[in-house]
């Protein structure tokens, strides 16, 4: 029974994933494929007085990009979301928009060189504007060769301390795919974060370990030294 409710609740999480693909038209080629669930941090100031906020999506209205932009004097691949924040309701109708910039370089098969959030009003929320990346904390997403990115939680830093949350995040740019959704065999680097946190627990283990062995030592040598005291062969 916990076996299956366990497997139930895996399977209502990854349904609940947000799917997001880029397909370039003339070729019928998919570039870019985000998968994850989208947690907006915002951080507004009003007369001095800051106001944090969260939102999440409710539904997508659109979603569209291109496979051979440009931004800044380099080829990029721009992915664009309009959607309906949670909250929002007919007093306050108009929809937020997400866009990212995937550039690439000799060194990144793909890396999120920009990335703007235009924001409205809600019902939850009664302050508005636009969100820019925050140069000093980018996040890291980012890939080499073929592979995708892979982490537990993307973030992405927004100027003024507001951030945007990626949980679960599976992304891809600068592909090549026939398909909308990631290939069975496809190869994901894992994020700096995740991959430090599965550093640590093996030495954590591993120090467990070694602690036992000590504490099994020093009562087999402490019953050694008693069994001595008493006149009792040693073993």
């Amino acid at each position: 029974m916990t076996k299956s409710l366990f497997l139930f609740f895996a399977l209502l999480a990854v349904a609940s994933a947000e799917h997001f693909y880029v397909t370039n038209n003339e070729t019928g080629i998919t570039c870019i494929i985000l998968d994850g669930d989208f947690q907006f941090n915002l951080v507004f100031e009003d007369k001095n007085v800051t106001q944090k906020y969260t939102a999440t999506i409710n539904n997508t209205v659109e979603v569209d990009g291109n496979c051979q932009g440009v931004f800044n004097n380099q080829s990029v691949q721009t992915l664009n979301i309009k959607f309906n924040p949670e909250g929002q309701t007919a007093r306050y109708p108009k929809e937020w928009e997400l866009n990212i910039v995937f550039g690439a370089s000799s060194n990144e098969a793909f890396k999120i060189v920009d990335y703007t959030l235009h924001t409205q009003k809600t019902e939850l929320i009664p302050s508005f504007g636009t969100f820019e990346m925050d140069e000093k904390n980018p996040g890291d997403v980012t890939a080499t060769e073929t592979n995708a990115y892979k982490c537990s939680t993307a973030k992405l830093g927004l100027v003024g301390g507001a951030s945007i949350d990626i949980k679960a995040a599976n992304v891809i740019a600068f592909a090549r795919l026939n398909g909308t959704t990631f290939p069975t065999n496809q190869i994901y680097e894992v994020c700096y974060l995740d991959a430090r946190t599965s550093d640590v627990v093996p030495i954590v283990v591993g120090a467990c370990l070694a602690a036992l062995v000590i504490v099994v030592l020093v009562g087999y040598l402490i019953g050694r030294a008693r069994a001595k005291r008493q006149g009792y062969a040693s073993v």
